[in-house]
């Protein structure tokens, strides 16, 4: 099962063009027999170029993070929830 999958299918049925590394991970677990661990997918996330880091987001008062990605290239803004702030971003060229 390929991870672009999940965007796509995200992008047609939910109109989600960021993903949050949990969405991804989820999708894939819901989906596969053995599943795949957070580092495999952290690593795969990261080494391949149609995968595009977004930015990450921290809870306030606590360590809890959440990073986003993209599938290509896209400029999405930062919209944190409420609670939520914005700890490292990607500079556009």
């Amino acid at each position: 099962m390929k991870l672009e999958q999940c965007f796509k299918m995200y992008e047609e049925n939910e109109q989600l063009d960021i993903l949050s590394f949990h969405q991804i991970r989820d999708w894939y677990n819901e989906r596969t027999k053995d599943g795949i661990t957070s580092a495999r997918l952290i690593n795969l996330l990261r080494k391949r170029p149609q995968f595009q880091y977004q930015h990450t987001e921290r809870k306030i008062g606590s360590n809890e993070t959440l990073t986003y990605w993209t599938l290509g290239q896209k400029e999405v803004l930062p919209n944190p929830a409420e609670g939520w702030v914005v700890v490292d971003q990607r500079v556009i060229a």
